[in-house]
């Protein structure tokens, strides 16, 4: 319970010190909609978030966690020490701005996505995503594939897919494609608002492209995932992209 004699400033520091702590800490944080917020912050003012392209170092975590070390003090000082809440209290009221900030996020992402134009609409869940292959002579003898997408507008989307890495691209490596059994580029299909689980194998599809050994194997995750249609729109759909790359623009 709250001491006697402390005005409504001293209450005002006490909270904003936990919401800051709380929005700095999430600044850091990588969420399967976006990257992190701060990274975004400091882009636009001109620094940069990592080392390399969204990879080594991620200096967003040394810029925002020294601002969260200072929130650590600033809630010590005013929150605990002066508003005497407890330590548990503080952690309840942290994990509930968390949860919080990561449903906002959710929220927003989706509804970007919903209102965007094209094939941009549809998403890439990630979880679970699997690719299995055996190749021998240079071809696939053995190769399957299941990933979910969620088209998260109200109309029907229909695509060709191809299945990419960041990896093939350095080395030259064509995408995989999938053609009919006679020959043909396969169309997909979503509904409107639907999440279906895609799965591709050699029973159904002739797949080209992807690393063929003379003898091997592999698998993994799917990195990305390319959706292009008859209108000449190509977005990628990757791990770190929830809102997709628009390619032909």
């Amino acid at each position: 319970m709250l001491e006697r004699g402390f005005n409504m400033n001293d209450k005002q520091k006490g909270g904003w010190s936990i919401i800051f702590m709380a929005a700095t800490f999430f600044m850091m944080v990588t969420t399967k909609y976006s990257h992190a917020l701060g990274d975004y912050v400091l882009e636009f003012i001109g620094l940069r978030s990592w080392t390399g392209d969204y990879s080594g170092t991620h200096l967003t975590v040394i810029y925002f966690g020294i601002l969260f070390i200072i929130s650590l003090f600033l809630v010590r000082k005013y929150a605990v020490n002066q508003l005497r809440i407890g330590r548990i209290s503080v952690l309840l009221i942290f994990i509930l701005l968390m949860t919080i900030f990561t449903s906002m996020t959710g929220l927003v992402a989706r509804n970007i996505k919903s209102n965007s134009e094209g094939l941009l609409a549809i998403g890439y869940n990630t979880d679970d995503s699997n690719m299995k292959f055996q190749s021998r002579d240079n071809k696939f003898v053995e190769f399957s594939a299941e990933f979910e997408l969620t088209n998260y507008s109200s109309e029907k989307k229909t695509f060709h897919l191809s299945i990419d890495s960041p990896y093939y691209r350095e080395e030259g490596v064509e995408e995989i494609e999938f053609y009919t059994l006679d020959g043909k580029l396969a169309f997909f299909e979503i509904g409107g608002n639907e999440t279906k689980l895609f799965q591709l194998d050699l029973d159904e599809y002739n797949i080209t492209g992807g690393r063929q050994f003379q003898n091997g194997s592999g698998g993994g995750i799917i990195q990305e995932i390319l959706l292009f249609d008859d209108k000449g729109d190509t977005i990628r759909l990757d791990v770190q992209s929830f809102q997709g790359i628009e390619l032909n623009r």
